[in-house]
Formats: C-alpha cells, sequence, structure tokens
C-alpha cells in the first residue's frame, strides 16, 4: 500500500528528538510563552455569568481541566482534587487569583461554556501546530501523477453516544437520552475536527450534513457509515466540502445496496474488474491464530445503476471482500462490504480509505472509552459532559505526539504525568510552543546542528 503511516506518526518520531535538543540547549520559559498564547485566546470565550460574582475566570478554569485531563484525572472531583493538590505549579501557568475553585464550580462553567467557541479554540491550536510542524512531511496520503489523483487525507465520520449520561428516572424522554455526539476525525493527523451535540429530537444524518456545510475537505475523501449513506449527504459532501466521499452502502438504501451486490456476485463482472490494470487490490495479514486476506475492487463501470443520477458525482463502486482463515482448523469466514465513491477507480487508494474508516472507531471512540473512561462518568449535565470531552479530545492528540518520547500507553504517560507534573509540564508546553511558532522551530534545528 503507498502509505501506511500517518503523518501524525511521523511526527511523533521527531517529538523525542525535539524534547531532547529542548533539554540540552537549556531554552527556558518556552513553556510559559505557550501558556501566554492559550491565556490570550481562552480569554475570548464568553462567560455568561454574573461579572460582579465571579471569582474564577474561565481561562482558568479551562486551564485546571486541560492540566487536570492530561495528568489523567477524569472526573469533576478529581480535577478538582488534583488542581488543589497542585496548586503550587498551576500558579505557574494560570493566574489563580482566589485560589482553586470547587469541583461544583467547574462543573458549572464547563455546563454554559458554549461549545463551538471552545471547540474552534482547540481545534485552532492543533490546526496551527500540524501545519506547521508538519511542513516537512509528506504533503499527500496517496499521491498518482499518471492518474492526476492527488489526496491529502482520510476524513471520517461516525457518530458516537456515551452511555450512562442519561437521567433513566426523568419523566422528560429527552433527559432519558444518553448523550450522543458527532464526531469528524483527521485519520492522517489523528485530530478531532468537529464534535457536535445530536439534538435528543433528531438523529446523526441532519447533523453530518450541517457540519459538511462548515469543513474545507478540498483534497480529501470523506467516510461514513451506512446509516449517512444518504443522497444529500454526498451532495453535501461535494458542493458544501468541496470534498469525495466513499460512503458504506448497506440495506438501508436498498436498491443501490441489492443491485451493487448482485454486480459484484457475477463471477464474470468480478473477473473483468480484477483483469483491469489498477482496479483490484489484495492484502495478506497472519495474526497468531488467523490469517486474513483482503481483496479490494473499484470500478466506474457504472452507466447500467438506475440510481446513478441521484448520488452527486457519483463516479465508481467498491467492493471489499475479508477471507479470515483459521490457521488451526482451515475453516474460513467472508465478509464482504459494498460502497458508493467519487473518487476515481484505483484500488490501492479504495484500500486506502475503507481501511482509515475504522481510525475513528479505534483510534477516537475506544480511546475516549477505555483510556478517558468517558462511559463511566456520574456526571449527567450533557452540555458539560460535552465540553469536557472536547478537551479530551485535544489532550488525546497531544499525547499520542509524545508517545513515541515516553515509549508508554496513553494510559501510563497521563499516570507518569500526574506523579511528575512540575518536571514533565515544562517540557510538554516547551514542545507545543515550538511545533506551534514556525520561525521557533527553525532556530530549533539550527541550534541543534
Amino acid at each position: 500500500m503507498s502509505k501506511k503511516d500517518t503523518r501524525l506518526q511521523s511526527l511523533s518520531e521527531t517529538i523525542h528528538i525535539r524534547v531532547e535538543e529542548l533539554r540540552g540547549l537549556g531554552i527556558k520559559d518556552l513553556d510559559k510563552i505557550f501558556m501566554e498564547e492559550y491565556l490570550i485566546q481562552a480569554d475570548q470565550l464568553t462567560d455568561s455569568r454574573q461579572q460582579a460574582k465571579v471569582w474564577h475566570s474561565v481561562k482558568d478554569i479551562v486551564g485546571i481541566v486541560f492540566f487536570g485531563v492530561l495528568a489523567g484525572n477524569d472526573e469533576w472531583t478529581d480535577i478538582a482534587d488534583f488542581a488543589v493538590d497542585e496548586r503550587e505549579t498551576l500558579e505557574q501557568y494560570l493566574e489563580l487569583p482566589h485560589g482553586i475553585p470547587s469541583h461544583d464550580t467547574i462543573q458549572r462553567v464547563f455546563f454554559i461554556l458554549r461549545s463551538d467557541e471552545l471547540q474552534s479554540m482547540l481545534v485552532n491550536i492543533l490546526i496551527r501546530i500540524v501545519t506547521v510542524a508538519g511542513k516537512k512531511l509528506d504533503e499527500y496520503l496517496y499521491k498518482n501523477d499518471e492518474l492526476g489523483c492527488y489526496i491529502r487525507d482520510v476524513i471520517a465520520a461516525d457518530g458516537k453516544e456515551t452511555h450512562n449520561t442519561g437521567k433513566k428516572n426523568s419523566e422528560d424522554p429527552k433527559e432519558r437520552r444518553n448523550l450522543n455526539e458527532f464526531n469528524v476525525m483527521s485519520t492522517e493527523w489523528g485530530i478531532n475536527l468537529s464534535s457536535t451535540r445530536i439534538d435528543e429530537k433528531s438523529n446523526e444524518i441532519p447533523e453530518m450534513r450541517k457540519v459538511m456545510k462548515q469543513l474545507d475537505c478540498r483534497g480529501c475523501v470523506v467516510t461514513a457509515d451506512a446509516m449517512n449513506t444518504q443522497k444529500t449527504t454526498a451532495k453535501a459532501i461535494i458542493e458544501e466540502a468541496h470534498g469525495d466521499y466513499c460512503l458504506a452502502l448497506k440495506e438501508n438504501q436498498k436498491t443501490a445496496y441489492l443491485e451493487v451486490k448482485e454486480y459484484f456476485a457475477c463471477e464474470e463482472l468480478l473477473k473483468e474488474v480484477q483483469a483491469k490494470e489498477g482496479q483490484y487490490f489484495k492484502e495478506t495479514e497472519e495474526t497468531t491464530y488467523d490469517i486474513i486476506t483482503r481483496e479490494y475492487m473499484i470500478t466506474d463501470e457504472i452507466k447500467w445503476f438506475e440510481g446513478r443520477k441521484d448520488w452527486k458525482k457519483l463516479t465508481s463502486i467498491g467492493y471489499e471482500r475479508k477471507t479470515i482463515s483459521k490457521k488451526e482448523t482451515g475453516e474460513e469466514s467472508i465478509e464482504e462490504r459494498y460502497y458508493l465513491c467519487s473518487i476515481k477507480p484505483i484500488a490501492e487508494l479504495f484500500a486506502i480509505v475503507a481501511r482509515r474508516h475504522w481510525h475513528i472507531e479505534n483510534g477516537l471512540h475506544w480511546v475516549l472509552d477505555i483510556v478517558f473512561k468517558e462511559d463511566k462518568l456520574r456526571s449527567k449535565e450533557k452540555n458539560g459532559i460535552h465540553n469536557l470531552g472536547l478537551v479530551r479530545r485535544f489532550v488525546m492528540f497531544i499525547i499520542k505526539l509524545l508517545k513515541v518520547y515516553y515509549h508508554r500507553s496513553m494510559k501510563r504517560i497521563r499516570n507518569k504525568i500526574g506523579r511528575n507534573l512540575e518536571t514533565e509540564i515544562p517540557v510538554i508546553l516547551a514542545v507545543l510552543k515550538v511545533l506551534y511558532d514556525n520561525d521557533m522551530l527553525d532556530a530549533i534545528d539550527e541550534l541543534a546542528k
């Protein structure tokens, strides 16, 4: 396959070098400079409280939550206790004129924060980092000069339910529902580009269309599961987000699903697709107990497809066949998936896109549930939980950047930071500052030569 490692992985490989350079060069106060920039941006967040009664600023409270989550704390009480214990260290970066707020105050402020403002601030910091720090990395995820195909990223979109966040005994049906969010993720960088609450009376289908209107996906392929395989969604991706799509096809689009399934079930037509250059791709991997073979076929021979004109810029249809063979018994099982695509019929690209969609499940949703214990939260204030989740996603990216340096799991990295806050935080913030500043990144390179 053209490129297995993401740019996030490539950048992570160089981070530990940056850390050692910073330690060796003895550069001081970069951590303070980064926090000064953070405080300027956080000061722009709307505070709807009566200002005469405010003792603890929004920027301080968001900062406390950021440091608390980074150091392995997942509940409001844990974050507040952490801040009390680490007050001396936190006072080096935050103002805290009235000390540490109670966990109730922290929770109330996060409940009233505007999610769009908080998300915009955090995502813009991350995009700035990857724009500056990633300038020397490969620009394209997939590049084919001969076919004029250049793909920068695969953008995965999917909904997530946070369990145990509904008020089970409430008479209001909306309050009984768990928190449902719609996430959009850059699989190249591991950045959660958007996380929005799904209205209790709605579902993720209209939410995806709304989010696509707010994103610029030029040079990217957007993937989604079968629920979001809708004509209006395909149109929004093409016309509003200016990207391409690869949408999983199942029986919720019954006519289209049956037509595509029958097409690839025809052995003669399947052989024709496989015989065409570049339209068939195969890869095999071996695990302890299984041999897994994945075959990818894609074709632009779709004039027979009756509904093709209803799907904006529909260019090709794809077929993925996964064969799992048990080593011990030789028993085989086959899984088949079908796709509607606006990409060119290039099987290698199709394989990358189809596999990348699972990054949002394994690299975001699983991490939130297992590492950050989202499903075990005791709070029922959904807006506060959602905003806390935005900080978690921000912290998740930072920890992924540092994985190679620490040589530990994400959980163990957070625990180490929590145990050694006074020594770890200055280095982490200094690295973020260097990655955030184009001139400083170049200067560090020169000094290290």
